[in-house]
C-alpha cells in the first residue's frame, strides 16, 4: 500500500485561501503524483485535464469536482527540492510524450514523491515554461522572506535570491529539458493512516471502586548530620596609608640686612707730639695753636716729599725738627735766637 502525500481524502474541502495570499496563476491541466525513487513507477493517483489549478505565493492548490466525488490537494513551497520542465516530443502513439512540470520533493525514509502537471493549458512548451518560471520565483521569494522561520542559512538565502531574477526556463519541443535545485527545502511529512470517518466506541463497564489499601510506612529514625562548620568570613583589612608626603614650600628669599657703616672721623694723632719738659711746660702759652698748625703743615709736607722726592723730604724733616726744637725752648732763658741765621747755617 503506497502513501499519497499530496492528495486529500475524498470529500475534503481545502477551504478559502489564507489572508493576504496572492494568486499568481490560474488554469486547468492534468495533475498526478509519482514516486521518482522507483524506476518506471506508475502514478499513485491522477486527476484529469479539467482539474482547476491555482498557484499562489505560498503553495499550489488543485481541485476537481465530479458528479459523485470531490478531489483536492495542495503542495506548500516548503517542500519542493527540484523543479524540472520536461518538454514532449513530436512522436505520436505509444512513443509520444507530453510536456510536463515536475516538482520533486524529499519524503520520509529516503523517498522522493513528485507532483506533475501536464496537458490542458500546458500542452505547449512555452506555456509550461511560463508557469515553471512563476513557480521558481514564488518558491525562492517565499524561502528568502521566511528564512528565519524555515531555518535557511544566510549562504543559501543569497543563492535563492538569485533565482528570483535568474535565467528563465527556455525549452523547445523534443529538447532535453531544464532543472533547477531549490535550496532550503523541508522534508514532506508522512501522511496519516486512513481511518473510518466514524467508529462507535465499545462500551466498557465502569470498574468497581476499590478503596486503596493502607500501607503503614516503616519508622525511620532521623539521621544525625554533623552541622557543617563555617569559619568566620575573612575580611581583607582596609589599608590606610599613614605616611603623608611633605608639602614642598618654596623658600622665601630674604636679603640679608646690610648694616650701613657709620662713618667716624679719624682721630689724627701727631707723630711728633709737642714735648713738654717738666715744670717748664708752657702748654697754655700764647701761640701754641699756631705752632701746632705749623708743625702739622710741616709733617704733611714731609709726607708728600717722601712720596715725590725722598732727599728733599729728608732735609725738610730735619728742618722741621730743628724748628720744633727752637720753638719748644722757653722765651724766659733770655736768649735771642736769630731764626734766619739758624736756617741759613745748613746752606
Amino acid at each position: 500500500m503506497f502513501h499519497q502525500h499530496f492528495l486529500s481524502l475524498a470529500g475534503t474541502d481545502l477551504g478559502p485561501l489564507d489572508s493576504g495570499e496572492r494568486i499568481l496563476w490560474r488554469g486547468r491541466c492534468a495533475v498526478a503524483e509519482y514516486a521518482f525513487d522507483e524506476a518506471s513507477s506508475l502514478p499513485r493517483w491522477t486527476l484529469p485535464e479539467e482539474t482547476d489549478v491555482v498557484v499562489t505565493d505560498r503553495r499550489v492548490r488543485y481541485v476537481h469536482d465530479r458528479d459523485d466525488t470531490h478531489s483536492s490537494g495542495e503542495l506548500f513551497w516548503l517542500w519542493p527540492q527540484h523543479l524540472r520542465v520536461q518538454p514532449g516530443n513530436r512522436e505520436t502513439g505509444r512513443n509520444g510524450t507530453v510536456t510536463q512540470i515536475q516538482l520533486v520533493c524529499k519524503g520520509p525514509d529516503g523517498t522522493f514523491p513528485a507532483l506533475v502537471f501536464a496537458g490542458g493549458e500546458l500542452s505547449k512548451v512555452s506555456a509550461a515554461d511560463h508557469l515553471a518560471n512563476t513557480m521558481r520565483q514564488a518558491i525562492a521569494r517565499f524561502r528568502v522572506e521566511n528564512a528565519d522561520l524555515i531555518g535557511v542559512p544566510a549562504v543559501q538565502a543569497r543563492m535563492l535570491s538569485r533565482l528570483v531574477i535568474g535565467p528563465e526556463f527556455s525549452n523547445h519541443l523534443g529538447g532535453q529539458g531544464q532543472t533547477v535545485t531549490l535550496l532550503g527545502e523541508v522534508a514532506v511529512p508522512a501522511p496519516d493512516a486512513r481511518e473510518p470517518a466514524y467508529q462507535q466506541a465499545a462500551h466498557q463497564q465502569e470498574p468497581a471502586y476499590q478503596e486503596p489499601a493502607h500501607q503503614a510506612q516503616p519508622y525511620q529514625a532521623p539521621v544525625y548530620q554533623e552541622p557543617a562548620y563555617q569559619g568566620p568570613a575573612y575580611q581583607e583589612p582596609v589599608y590606610q596609608e599613614a605616611y603623608q608626603a611633605p608639602v614642598y614650600q618654596e623658600p622665601v628669599y630674604q636679603e640679608a640686612a646690610y648694616p650701613e657703616p657709620v662713618y667716624q672721623e679719624p682721630v689724627y694723632q701727631d707723630a711728633y707730639p709737642e714735648p713738654v719738659s717738666g715744670s717748664q711746660g708752657w702748654s697754655d702759652r700764647p701761640g701754641v695753636e699756631a705752632d701746632a698748625l705749623r708743625a702739622e703743615e710741616a709733617l704733611r709736607a714731609e709726607l708728600d716729599s717722601r712720596q715725590s722726592e725722598p732727599d728733599l723730604a729728608s732735609r725738610a724733616a730735619t728742618l722741621a725738627a730743628r724748628v720744633a726744637n727752637l720753638v719748644s725752648q722757653s722765651p724766659d732763658d733770655g736768649q735771642t735766637t736769630n731764626l734766619s741765621s739758624y736756617l741759613n747755617r745748613d746752606r
